[in-house]
């Protein structure tokens, strides 16, 4: 990936991808994203007297599982496909459309602001803490995750070694923290908003599946493979199908695709 990128054109491809991904979201990549929201709500501490927001909701996954935990909810993303499947998925819990760049709340409203994936698909990821540091109350809490050093997301990888071996490498539209894993950065971007007390670990996580074909079914609708010709779709699948068989723990594939956590304080 080239470190230059058009702000419109990542968003764009942003919202048309994940929009196309909301109906089999929590079966597919739900099963990887999920390992991580735990240690998440755990690292901002959440309470049942607090007040939370969720950046970057998708179908609500962090959300109701904070909501679980006794704290009052809103969740936002800019993805319509997105929401409606949250509000199917979690009617009790409010969520609005919205962009993490500008958020639609006054200062000092949130006890936590929380992001489960989100920051790296952001074309201003900058502006996204900034918003997050505004509406949070003095003390409050930010925890953000992302993915880990590419080299490390053997997940990711699997499928995207397929897509080369038969379709060839595509360039897609990315913001500036695609691929980034230097805990330094992410230390100064959160004091650069205005946070203290900055915190950046790694968390172990995997892709967790009884079957290989909720994992198929979730890069098929990323990358649109059904567009692909129909040869090289069937290429694709067996290879991954093959190659996955490494992962083979009893009775789930185990595919290691670890995360970075970054959480700092008001």
């Amino acid at each position: 990936m080239q470190n230059q990128f058009n702000a419109e054109e990542v968003s764009q491809f942003e919202n048309a991808t994940w929009s196309r991904c909301a109906r089999g979201y929590t079966e597919g990549f739900g099963a990887l994203v999920a390992e991580a929201i735990d240690p998440l709500l755990d690292e901002v501490s959440v309470s049942a007297v607090d007040r939370l927001l969720d950046v970057g909701t998708g179908p609500g996954l962090v959300a109701a599982r904070a909501a679980a935990r006794g704290a009052f909810v809103i969740g936002i993303d800019f993805s319509e496909d997105m929401l409606t499947e949250a509000r199917r998925l979690n009617p009790e819990i409010e969520f609005r459309a919205g962009a993490a760049e500008g958020l639609p709340f006054k200062d000092g409203e949130f006890d936590e602001v929380v992001g489960n994936f989100v920051l790296h698909h952001s074309s201003q990821p900058d502006e996204v803490l900034k918003e997050a540091f505004r509406v949070l109350r003095p003390g409050g809490r930010i925890g953000f995750t992302v993915w880990a050093d590419p080299s490390k997301l053997e997940a990711f990888g699997l499928f995207f070694a397929a897509v080369e071996e038969h379709a060839g490498a595509a360039e897609l539209p990315h913001g500036p923290l695609f691929g980034v894993s230097d805990f330094a950065v992410f230390h100064a971007m959160a004091r650069d908003a205005g946070f203290r007390n900055t915190s950046v670990r790694e968390l172990q996580i995997a892709w967790r599946t009884p079957s290989i074909d909720s994992y198929l079914a979730a890069f098929g609708d990323w990358s649109n493979l059904d567009t692909f010709p129909t040869d090289v779709h069937r290429a694709i699948e067996r290879t991954v199908r093959e190659r996955a068989s490494a992962y083979r723990d009893g009775d789930v594939f185990v595919i290691p695709n670890p995360a970075i956590l970054m959480s700092a304080v008001k």
